[in-house]
């Protein structure tokens, strides 16, 4: 293992080589605290299908902003880095934190909810979007209300989407 040093920050970094099969995506999450977020990317065989389906550009931005859903609603929401806590993240706020044209965002957003991996629904006055639990899941379980957000592609799936 090569150890690198970041001649800015001092900050330490290690060189590991990761072997992973062609259709597995591989997403690298720092321990934070008690603030880190563990978002469970489903690992069914129809997810893998459903995930394989996205582009390469689709899949990056939904591993990017995945981390940016609440807990058990999937609502994607500020962090007081990349929008305010507790509300809803923009698409102008989604392209920052995907590090993507505006343009582009909006053009996958479209994309997502066309495909039904994403959902606006409005809550307390604003529009948020919500991401389908069938493709990513933050926290242990659903909420009643994000289950019943997208009812209809759980049942078409034929899936729970609280199981691993």
């Amino acid at each position: 293992m090569r150890q690198f040093v970041d001649p800015d920050t001092g900050e330490v970094f290690y060189e590991e080589q990761i072997l992973r099969r062609p259709d597995e995506i591989v997403k690298i999450f720092r321990p934070a605290g008690r603030s880190s977020k563990f978002v469970k990317i489903k690992a069914s065989q129809k997810a893998k299908r459903r995930l394989r389906k996205l582009s390469l550009a689709e899949a990056g931005f939904l591993l990017k902003i995945a981390p940016y859903a609440s807990e058990g609603t999937n609502l994607l929401e500020g962090d007081n880095e990349r929008g305010q806590k507790g509300v809803p993240l923009t698409v102008k706020d989604l392209a920052r934190v995907a590090d993507c044209s505006y343009l582009q965002a909006r053009k996958i957003v479209k994309a997502f909810i066309a495909e039904r991996i994403l959902r606006r629904v409005e809550i307390e006055g604003r529009t948020a979007l919500a991401i389908n639990p069938l493709y990513s899941l933050n926290g242990k379980a659903a909420e009643a209300f994000l289950l019943q957000l997208f009812k209809g592609e759980i049942t078409e799936a034929g899936e729970d989407p609280n199981s691993e």
